[in-house]
């Protein structure tokens, strides 16, 4: 074996083409190795078929998912020479598909997307495949495991990481109950053999207080001594007091011993219920997860419509710019008519000093034209606080931009109006 660092290492299929009919239920390697070909046996090695578990390999125990409990599993007695294919038992048509290998060493994940697929679904690709056989009665397939050019989304990459985190917290919860289970019943059967030893010790006292019975009577015989026949009658009873208190006691350790039967039966249906609920709030973790994708989902919409609904407020505003625009200029203009009138005035008054009379009506109806130019001076700013109550209700009136573009269009025409009516007044 090549004496590598255990962090300078890729992931790769052998490429080993060789066609071969697959039958269903046959045990199936899903091939995988590490290039060069360096121990794997200290590493953390996850499978992933598409985004769910099937199996994980982390300080040096193998984990299967939940939906292949009995079918998956490595070839731990490869694992030192980079071997970190996947074993699939009782090959099934649902197991064709995706699969995803991740290798941990410390800070360094290398990952590789392997395909088991079908020949005739592989018909257009490029990728040399790698042909597993495998010999099993059952219906035949022609199966390619090969190398996947496959890309994971960040949603998809997500539900990976949380497929393996369950699958190991299910395997610590599972371990935690079956440790507690046996420490409670290695407790129980340290309390059974005491008890039975103490049972043990009080019937050596018993015989031995007999067989002392038994001596005693012979040696003095039953009539000879009544002192003595008071001390065995209460010694007798003193022994009778102690089988009571030792009876008390067995049928009080009894008690005891049924009560804690029920407590371990009672922590099994405890045991049996959290998995339950764990099962259950898993399936809440999944529901949950659906509710948030949908969420954002409908998120990026809103954003969307806000987005569009923005443009068009936008190009609006735009448009009555270039109107407040063309009115600028139109006022400009007239302004500068103004003042031509004004310099011909003057020039009148020069030249036609004979004509006063004709010049005072021409004053008269400068003076009229004047007034009537302010009228629409007056008209003009009142349409143009018209134009600033419009804008303001057209920012109202987003949700509705076909009457916000007929009122522009009523506005701007009556502009168009009054500015004609102006030119021709000024004429």
């Amino acid at each position: 074996m090549a004496t590598v660092s255990s962090n300078e290492f890729h992931l790769i299929v052998p490429e080993e083409a060789q066609g071969a009919e697959v039958k269903l239920g046959s045990d199936v390697t899903v091939p995988c190795h590490l290039s060069p070909e360096i121990s794997a046996v200290d590493m953390e090695i996850r499978w992933f078929k598409e985004t769910d578990c099937v199996c994980l390999y982390k300080n040096r125990q193998v984990t299967e998912g939940r939906s292949y409990r009995g079918r998956t599993g490595l070839s731990t007695e490869d694992l030192d020479r980079g071997n970190v294919s996947l074993k699939l038992k009782e090959f099934r048509e649902s197991d064709i598909g995706v699969y995803l290998c991740q290798v941990i060493s410390e800070d360094r994940t290398e990952e590789i997307t392997v395909g088991v697929e079908e020949e005739e679904a592989r018909k257009d690709s490029d990728v040399q495949p790698v042909n597993q056989p495998s010999k099993i009665q059952g219906r035949q397939v022609h199966l390619t495991l090969h190398e996947s050019n496959s890309t994971w989304e960040e949603n998809q990459k997500m539900k990976i990481e949380e497929s393996a985190l369950i699958t190991e917290l299910e395997v610590n919860y599972v371990k935690v109950l079956h440790q507690t289970i046996f420490k409670v019943f290695k407790n129980q059967e340290k309390k059974l053999e005491q008890t039975e030893m103490q049972l043990k010790a009080s019937k050596m006292d018993l015989e031995r207080v007999l067989q002392k019975l038994e001596t005693i009577t012979e040696k003095s015989g039953l009539l000879q001594n009544e002192k003595c026949i008071d001390m065995k009658e209460s010694h007798i009873q003193q022994i009778e007091k102690q089988l009571l208190q030792i009876t008390k006691h067995i049928e009080e350790k009894q008690i005891q011993l049924e009560e804690k039967n029920t407590q371990l039966e009672n922590m099994s249906k405890q045991m049996s219920e959290k998995e339950k609920l764990l099962e259950c709030t898993i399936k809440e973790m999944e529901t949950s997860k659906q509710q948030l994708e949908t969420l954002r989902q409908e998120h990026m919409r809103q954003e969307e419509m806000l987005e569009k609904k923005e443009q068009l407020r936008i190009s609006e505003l735009n448009e009555k710019s270039k109107c407040l625009e063309e009115t600028k200029s139109l006022l400009e203009e007239r302004d500068g008519k103004i003042k031509d009138l004004e310099k011909e005035k003057e020039r009148l008054d020069e030249e036609l000093q004979d004509k006063d009379r004709r010049l005072k009506d021409i004053n008269a109806k400068l003076m009229q034209t004047v007034k009537e130019v302010e009228k629409k001076q007056n008209q003009l700013q009142g349409k143009h606080t018209q134009l600033e109550n419009i804008h303001k209700m057209l920012s109202e009136k987003m949700k509705h931009p076909e009457n916000k573009a007929k009122e522009l269009e009523a506005s701007k025409c009556q502009s168009k109006e009054k500015e004609t009516e102006s030119t021709d007044l000024e004429k």
